[in-house]
């Protein structure tokens, strides 16, 4: 059972039943313990019935008959005699008629009617003369298995009965709950306490319920609080290396405006510049630690691709034309994708800057729009391939963490700081899609981002 609410049901299903029918047991045995009782009480009556006989003959039978009756109940004690009538002359059962064998037609047990079955064999009486034999019978009241409860040993001992195993039920199954949730316990104050490591998976065994999957959730989430801890605490590292080279820049270019007959102009504008990266860098990382956000919630409109693109072109070509780059938009289809525009609008701007940055003079970058997939798989396929020297294969997915870069970005001292690729992937994830990049066979590089045509936004 993997549910853990039909293990609640059938643990307590269980209880009732095995504590019903220790009820039930109980009540039988009791039952079977007042006819044991009753049978030594007739045994009794039969002996004082034999004396009575003895001393008064037949009428001081009656007339203890009488007194007997009283006391004992109405119509429980008979006397009867060889002709199957009762002393006191009163009706006789026709059970109690069978069971003496006196009856019309009833000698053998198994042609007895129920009633008669259950009736206790009587007890003989012989007269002084031993000519005349008589039948004492002391017939059992008439109880249903309500009737029964109703004796004073029995609400006793079912009660006790069924606490008994209601508790030995609840016991096991609060373990049974109560352990997960202790493992849990404890994992959460190890994770409160700094320890991002532990895990409570590997602690449930073969459960396959609720808990063992919020164990699993759990460990998701210990993982995950790691990771972004880790990456937080990489972020930093790498933020205070990338604002250290900016600040001594700064820090050297005051120390030569400084000396006597430094070149005033000069060294502000080497300011200004500094200046101007830093403000850059802070920009970007403000932007990446905004797509970080686990509440952000993206503005989505329909975005039309193809429109989208060629703006992405017109802007390009700017910067490329003076180095006589061609940026080159492929036939398009009429794409639309529910999208925040502006995010979007970056993610390939980033990639497609990136393409003309490292892309040789007089090369040529392609942009392709393509659908690929159908109903809910459908996706907007947006390809971006430049002509540059490429990326080593063991760097394909490190280029879109923050703050990488490759070691032939770096000799060209691109300016880049690592984080507009980063930003790139963390906006398609937001929307749902995936980022990938890969080597031509022919030289350069192949940048593929899939976004999803349906309202797929993991936002």
């Amino acid at each position: 059972m993997r549910t853990l609410y039909l293990r609640i049901f059938v643990a307590f299903w269980i209880a009732m039943v095995l504590a019903l029918s220790c009820s039930v047991l109980i009540t039988l045995w009791l039952a079977d313990e007042r006819l044991q009782h009753e049978q030594l009480r007739q045994d009794q009556l039969a002996r004082e019935a034999s004396g009575e006989l003895s001393a008064g003959g037949v009428s001081g039978l009656r007339d203890w008959l009488a007194r007997a009756s009283t006391q004992v109940a109405p119509d429980r004690l008979f006397v009867l005699d060889a002709h199957g009538d009762d002393l006191l002359g009163r009706r006789v059962p026709e059970f109690l008629r069978a069971r003496l064998g006196r009856g019309p037609g009833l000698g053998r047990m198994q042609d007895l009617p129920p009633d008669a079955r259950d009736v206790r064999w009587p007890s003989q009486l012989i007269s002084p003369n031993g000519e005349e034999t008589y039948a004492l019978s002391l017939l059992r009241l008439r109880r249903g298995p309500l009737n029964r409860l109703r004796s004073i040993q029995a609400p006793i001992v079912t009660t006790a009965a069924t606490l008994l195993v209601s508790a030995i039920v609840c016991f096991l199954l609060a373990r049974h709950l109560s352990d997960p949730i202790r493992h849990l316990r404890a994992a959460t104050r190890s994770i409160a306490a700094g320890d991002l490591s532990v895990r409570v998976a590997n602690l449930m065994g073969t459960r396959r319920d609720e808990l063992a999957l919020l164990a699993v959730d759990f460990d998701r989430m210990a993982e995950r609080l790691r990771a972004l801890l880790a990456s937080h605490q990489e972020l930093l590292r790498d933020v205070s290396h990338e604002l250290r080279s900016p600040l001594a820049r700064l820090q050297i270019a005051l120390g030569l405006a400084r000396r006597p007959g430094a070149d005033l102009e000069r060294e502000f504008d080497r300011i200004e510049r500094e200046t101007a990266r830093l403000d850059e860098l802070i920009g970007e990382i403000l932007s990446l630690s905004r797509l970080d956000d686990p509440v952000r919630v993206l503005s989505t409109e329909a975005v039309n691709l193809e429109e989208l693109l060629e703006t992405l072109v017109e802007n390009a070509r700017v910067e490329a034309e003076p180095r006589a780059i061609e940026v080159r938009l492929a036939r398009a289809p009429p794409l639309e994708i529910p999208a925040d525009r502006e995010l979007l609008y970056r993610a390939v701007e980033n990639v497609l800057r990136n393409a003309v940055r490292f892309s040789p003079d007089g090369a040529v970058i392609e942009l392709q729009l393509e659908q690929t997939g159908a109903g809910a798989q459908a996706r907007a396929l947006i390809r971006i391939r430049d002509h540059g020297p490429g990326i080593p294969a063991a760097s394909l997915q490190r280029i879109f963490e923050p703050f990488y870069s490759v070691a032939q970005a770096r000799e060209r001292e691109s300016s880049g700081y690592g984080i507009g690729l980063a930003i790139t992937a963390r906006v398609v994830a937001l929307h749902g899609g995936s980022v990938q990049a890969r080597n031509a066979e022919d030289g350069g590089l192949v940048v593929e981002l899939r976004l999803p045509l349906a309202a797929q936004a993991s936002a």
